[in-house]
């Protein structure tokens, strides 16, 4: 253990860590110099207390994704900056903490609240030395506290989102919208509690101590704090939820899985192309695509898993899918499923042409994301095979989705996908995914199908028409 603590990070972690050192020195430096003068109006046991209460916030924190977590620490160093002179409140926001990480991940914790205490110490007492007034009312301690909570929260976030964006090698779009952009709101309306706690803790209304006043407020603090905790955990229900999901629908057909994985890389890929880098859509359209052959589970296994032809009425069967998927998860529409969801679930086999179904939308009716799955799912069944016809090579594949561009699909997301196929992505020839899957899963046997002629192979009908893709 101690000799993992020793361990360096990777070079461009260990440079935000280093940066972030030398950006707290020299800022400290700058306000010990600048403040010298500003009378310390606080003893040592007071500091000590409000310490506690930092020390106190950090271990109540919430876990966030991506390794990432979430506390309300900053209000009691926004309550600091107030009562204490500049340069004291980064000090003990860089002292007060105490967690058992790797000593660089604990380091840049303490730096990033230190810098960002700092910066917002500058804003407060900047609007004390420069009052604003509305009339006959001096707005300046109300200024200064949204302004110092504004430069805490930018400073605070920004570095963490860029410590997640070089550790766990995801974008930092992602980052941000994955761990602080639904924060933000409550984050910018709990700080005034910071102004309200260090006038309360200056006139006490109970006893002789402000401290007393304080900690009364700690218990409204301390529950508000489960907002956040409900948010990570509702997050958490719809990941598990999606993967409860996929192992029912798994269960009644073995090759589904694979076939959505696929087309959900294949769909988040293209999403992020036409969305320009856009992260939090392409994870969306990711997730829906993982889910867009859900309705199958109310499928006659006798019709899904038919080696041969369909009847009219079997063929009817398998073209509601989309429809029973839509109605399956209506139950979550408020608190898990999105829209975006059940735009991709239920128009997932609209064509362009608008002969599709189960609504025969055309064009631009079809949602965008919709679609983008219609595109993604065409081309890995394409590619996989069924019983009734060979797998296309992905060259035969690409030819054709590009013959059929403004038939079945939106030619424009024709051309952005023919663009990511150039590029020779790890989901452009099946095997080479297989592979892939495979190897990080650690086995191989999971990812081998049935033979294609196999009773267990799950035909899909083609497209109504004379031209179309195979699924």
């Amino acid at each position: 253990m101690a000799l993992k603590r020793l361990e360096l990070p990777p070079s461009r972690v260990l440079f935000l860590v280093l940066s972030a050192f030398l950006a707290f020195l020299a800022l400290e430096g700058f306000l010990l110099w600048a403040y010298r003068d500003v009378p310390l109006r606080l003893g040592f046991l007071e500091l000590l207390f409000w310490g506690g209460l930092m020390l106190w916030s950090v271990q109540v924190r919430v876990r966030l994704p991506l390794s990432a977590s979430m506390s309300q620490f900053f209000i009691f160093a926004l309550t600091l900056v107030v009562l204490t002179p500049p340069w004291i409140a980064p000090l003990l926001s860089f002292f007060f903490q105490w967690n058992r990480k790797v000593w660089y991940k604990d380091l840049f914790n303490r730096l990033q609240n230190g810098l960002a205490t700092a910066l917002a110490a500058l804003a407060w007492h900047f609007f004390q030395q420069n009052p604003v007034y509305m009339g006959p009312w001096n707005l300046s301690a109300g200024v200064g506290i949204a302004a110092a909570a504004l430069a805490f929260f930018v400073v605070n976030t920004t570095l963490v989102t860029t410590a997640i964006h070089l550790a766990n090698k995801v974008s930092w779009r992602q980052a941000w919208g994955k761990n602080i952009k639904w924060l933000a709101l409550s984050y910018l309306l709990l700080s005034p509690i910071a102004l309200l706690l260090a006038r309360a803790y200056e006139t006490p209304l109970l006893g002789n101590w402000g401290g007393w006043t304080v900690l009364f407020f700690l218990i409204p603090l301390y529950y508000s704090r489960f907002y956040w905790d409900e948010k990570v955990r509702l997050e958490e229900a719809y990941e598990a939820t999606l993967e409860t999901l996929m192992h029912a629908l798994e269960a009644k057909d073995p090759q589904t899985r694979l076939h959505s994985e696929r087309v959900a890389e294949i769909a988040r890929d293209l999403a992020k192309k036409v969305k320009n880098g856009d992260e939090a859509y392409a994870q969306a359209v990711y997730r829906a695509a993982r889910l867009h052959d859900i309705g199958k589970i109310a499928i006659p296994e006798f019709v899904l898993l038919k080696p041969g032809s369909l009847t009219p009425e079997e063929r009817q069967a398998i073209e509601r899918h989309p429809e029973f998927g839509a109605e399956m998860l209506k139950p979550g529409a408020k608190i898990a499923f999105e829209p975006l969801v059940y735009n991709v679930v239920l128009h997932h086999h609209e064509r362009w042409d608008g002969r599709g179904y189960p609504r025969r939308l055309a064009g631009h009716e079809i949602p965008e994301e919709a679609r983008i799955v219609v595109l993604a799912d065409a081309y890995e069944a394409m590619t996989a095979g069924r019983p009734y016809r060979r797998a296309k090579t992905p060259e035969e594949a690409l030819r054709e989705m590009q013959e059929l561009s403004g038939l079945q699909f939106d030619p424009r997301l024709v051309e952005a996908f023919a663009e990511l196929w150039q590029e020779d992505p790890i989901w452009r020839d099946r095997e080479a995914y297989l592979k892939a899957k495979a190897k990080k899963e650690g086995s191989v046997s999971r990812f081998i199908l049935p033979p294609l002629s196999s009773p267990w192979a799950s035909p899909s009908p083609s497209e109504p028409g004379p031209r179309t893709s195979e699924e």
